[in-house]
């Protein structure tokens, strides 16, 4: 060791056994300076033990794995952190401190604890190296936090195992009740989709009905089919009860919760446990309320088929029409979500006499664009959605009334739906016999023929391939598409604000062949005009 090394070495021993646990900058600076001496060290490592204080590596640990504050997670993770490296290297192992009986001190905070509230957890293992005394399960104050809990979150098996072997109580149930706000063990694992820390707990006797403090259970956690075929093979190997429809404190239930992380082989499976799929929540939602509650046009009827065929399976007693506490039933939350697939299967088990068209205050409220999707993506989707959902209903027999089509047409206008100006595409296939440039240039009339509801949906999905053409107008494209798609609806329901308007006066061939010379946007101000005209 030379003379800068020993001297940078010989200041950590001003260090004092206890140590404020805040990062500042003076802390900041002492570990930059330290980091080139550990990085660059050469002779024999020395033993730490003569060098440090008492707690002084503990703080120095733990100051350094809270440098990099700024960590994000989801980027590639460093390959590791110098000073803990150099402590590994030296062969340092932690000893935990004594009360007068000389027992271990459990209530204690360390670098595990502090790497996992700063996101680095990926430091884990390494620390478990250093902090490798599993009879010694340290507990972080504020929340009950401890080594074991972090052990199977971060899925290190071998320590869970080691704790296991030791005693531990795979619960890890605070010492003092309601004292802590942690996640019981169980539930760490299953979030993180652990499944062999998930199988060591629940082969110990890990409780899967203990609850969080959101009065969640660990099936509530359950987001991997694979992971949930094995929960149940266990739970029946071991007899254990399973409490399978309990209620959080939101009234979510475990089958609320898969429908809502779209596992659908675990909503199987939750069913087939015996699930009631008619449990509601505080707001008065069913599970059925919440498939219909987002739309994925390539999820869109998968997660509803999937629910019904269980149901169906089960021979299970499904009430369809239920309405929430806003008055909403699942068929309602459908075509205001535009999810026309779904719409069918529900008309197939609903009442449509009852149904009323969802009111404009949340009629497509809740859409929003997807993550890499444009804005002219968007805005096809939401036009094909609105027109297959409408022309399925009409399909069934249910007749739109002139508040409905309003409804509509203000969604074209609020969402900025309308055309204003048509330019030439290139010519790109939609299908083998239509292309879109041939599209474009079909009269709306042709296109209604061309095109059924279910092929408006396919082309929204279809045209972020038709956009990404060097030579394509990406903008004109799709707001032409709009407008073409939806024209025979707008069509319609002008006619008769037309003749109101002209108080009769001109024939509704003429009326007729006026429309037809219209856009959209011309039609959606006759009708508010003649709905002006009546109040």
């Amino acid at each position: 060791m030379d003379e800068a090394q020993q001297k940078c070495l010989r200041s950590v021993k001003s260090v004092p056994k206890k140590v404020n646990r805040k990062m500042d900058e003076k802390n900041c600076e002492f570990l930059r300076k330290l980091y080139p001496v550990i990085r660059d060290y050469n002779g024999q490592l020395p033993n730490l033990r003569d060098i440090f204080r008492p707690g002084a590596i503990d703080w120095l640990l733990s100051e350094s794995v809270k440098v990099d504050d700024d960590y994000d997670e989801d980027l590639d993770p460093p390959e590791s952190e110098p000073l803990i490296d150099f402590v590994i290297a030296t062969g340092y192992t932690d000893e935990p401190d004594l009360d007068e009986e000389g027992k271990p001190l459990f209530r204690h905070t360390t670098a595990i604890h502090d790497v996992v509230r700063c996101y680095r957890r990926y430091l884990i293992p390494d620390l478990f190296k250093i902090y490798d005394k599993f009879d010694v399960n340290y507990t972080d104050e504020p929340d009950g936090l401890t080594h074991f809990h972090a052990a199977c979150e971060w899925g290190c098996d071998d320590v869970v195992k080691k704790f296991l072997e030791l005693g531990q109580d795979p619960d890890c149930l605070p010492q003092e009740p309601n004292t802590t706000t942690v996640d019981p063990p169980l539930h760490k694992a299953l979030i993180e989709d652990r499944k062999e820390v998930v199988e060591l707990l629940l082969r110990s006797g890990a409780n899967p009905n203990l609850t969080n403090n959101e009065g969640k259970t660990s099936l509530h956690w359950v987001r991997a089919d694979e992971i949930g075929k094995m929960f149940f093979e266990i739970i029946d190997e071991m007899n254990q009860p399973l409490q399978i429809d309990v209620r959080d404190q939101y009234g979510w239930t475990p089958l609320r919760d898969a429908v809502m992380s779209g596992s659908r082989e675990w909503i199987e499976l939750l069913l087939a446990r015996g699930s009631d799929p008619n449990l509601s929540d505080e707001e008065g939602s069913t599970p059925l309320h919440y498939i219909c509650m987002s739309y994925d046009p390539e999820d869109d009827e998968k997660l509803a088929k999937i629910f019904f065929k269980s149901i169906d399976n089960m021979g299970l007693t499904l009430q369809v029409d239920v309405w929430n506490n806003l008055g909403q039933t699942p068929l309602q939350l459908a075509v205001a979500n535009l999810m026309p697939n779904t719409i069918d299967i529900l008309l197939n088990r609903a009442d449509l006499s009852s149904f009323v068209f969802p009111a404009e205050s949340y009629f497509g409220e809740d859409l929003k664009p997807w993550l890499e999707e444009s804005q002219d993506d968007f805005k096809l989707r939401l036009a094909s959605g609105v027109v297959a959902a409408v022309e399925n209903l009409e399909k069934r027999g249910y007749e739109l009334d002139r508040k409905d089509a309003l409804t509509v047409m203000n969604f074209f206008s609020k969402h900025k739906l309308f055309e204003k100006s048509a330019k030439k595409v290139e010519e790109l296939l939609i299908r083998p016999d239509l292309s879109l440039y041939d599209l474009i240039q079909l009269q709306h009339e042709e296109v209604t023929k061309q095109l059924t509801h279910s092929d408006y949906v396919k082309l929204a999905s279809l045209y972020k391939r038709y956009y990404q053409h060097p030579k394509m107008n990406q903008e004109s494209c799709a707001m032409h598409l709009c407008e073409k798609l939806s024209w025979r609806f707008f069509r319609r329901w002008a006619l008769d604000p037309l003749l109101k308007l002209t108080h009769y006066r001109l024939p509704i061939l003429c009326c007729e062949m006026i429309i037809e010379q219209l856009i959209n946007e011309d039609l959606y101000n006759i009708c508010l005009a003649a709905e002006d005209q009546n109040s």
